[in-house]
């Protein structure tokens, strides 16, 4: 037959990369002039370097052999070993600044206590998925600008980064049919996901992708434990010290008749959530939770009159569950962690 296509092995083609001059400086912690990057360069066989935009950005050439060169971080990487570790002078920091936690992780780790303590098992699941589980075994539309997919997956089961957390959680169910579901099966996650955000920018770099903490739960067994996800709503939005709104209130029976607890909860001023059903139409997972057994947890900021959907919540619909071959009914939530901070 024709020969559709043929070229020589290996293929030893070089390309060309991009860095600042003040960045590769920065980073690095020296004042080199453009000129002695681009000598520095050249000697570790990045060259021929090229000045680009008034002395401003540096151009190097990669050679095949530099695979390991794929930002810019690596080029400042490769002048400052060409300079030397030992010819940069040590100083004292410019700004003193005292370490910490971040404030989301441990938010994180005083639920994750706390949820523990509700009766939840912690699990940890793998953050690649396939587009499968990801969206058509949940019953949501497959977007393919939502989730980032990798150029060449080892296999089906790691064909994109995961958008939700509620895959693994129900992965995890499916593998322990053996356990006991008698008084309920609760699982939950406190982890990251990545959406696809074109205008997320890290090191003058548009990376395309975020993380976004987020935490789901799930529940198992004999009922559907609507209640019991419902109840740990509730006590999620507790402890992030968020008040329910007056109209909320208003819908429970004990709290409508004045009970004395209200008025000792600590919130903090501005912040309040409320649950709406969950559109039949228009909402990504609409189809995932069972016809009417759905709600949203919607969210007030101080200064912000429009409300900010946190989460959904609901039953499973039938079809997902055997999707995941699970043979209870299940409830789940899944919120947004980063929009309580």
């Amino acid at each position: 037959g024709a020969v559709v296509d043929s070229y020589v092995t290996p293929k030893l083609s070089t390309r060309r990369e991009k860095a600042t001059v003040e960045f590769c400086n920065s980073l690095i912690g020296i004042q080199l002039s453009p000129s002695e990057m681009q000598t520095l360069c050249n000697k570790v066989q990045l060259g021929p370097a090229a000045l680009l935009e008034n002395d401003t950005i540096l151009e190097v050439t990669v050679p095949p052999t530099r695979s390991d060169i794929l930002h810019a971080v690596d080029i400042a990487e490769d002048i400052g070993i060409a300079y030397g570790y030992n010819n940069i002078v040590k100083r004292v920091p410019e700004t003193n600044t005292v370490g910490g936690e971040f404030p989301l992780n441990q938010v994180g780790d005083l639920l994750r206590d706390e949820i523990g303590r509700a009766g939840y098992t912690e699990v940890l699941t793998h953050g690649l998925c396939s587009i499968h589980d990801n969206f058509t075994a949940l019953q949501c539309p497959v977007r393919e600008d939502l989730a980032v997919s990798l150029l060449n997956p080892a296999n089906i089961e790691y064909q994109v980064v995961r958008t939700t957390l509620l895959p693994g959680l129900l992965k995890t169910l499916q593998h322990n049919k053996s356990a006991s579901f008698t008084n309920g099966f609760k699982l939950f996650e406190i982890s990251d996901v990545v959406l696809v955000d074109k205008s997320n920018v890290v090191t003058d770099t548009i990376v395309g992708a975020r993380n976004s903490r987020k935490l789901a739960a799930v529940y198992a067994g004999p009922t559907s434990g609507f209640e019991i996800i419902h109840g740990l709503v509730d006590r999620i939005m507790t402890l992030t010290e968020v008040a329910p709104e007056a109209a909320y209130v208003a819908t429970s029976m004990k709290k409508a008749q004045g009970a004395e607890d209200e008025k000792y909860r600590v919130s903090r001023e501005g912040w309040y959530y409320t649950i709406a059903p969950l559109p039949a139409e228009g909402a990504h997972e609409s189809k995932m939770y069972f016809t009417g057994r759905a709600a949203q947890v919607l969210l007030t900021k101080p200064g912000n009159t429009e409300k900010v959907r946190l989460g959904t919540f609901g039953i499973l619909h039938p079809l997902v569950l055997k999707n995941f071959n699970i043979q209870y009914p299940c409830s789940v939530v899944e919120l947004d962690l980063e929009e309580l901070m």
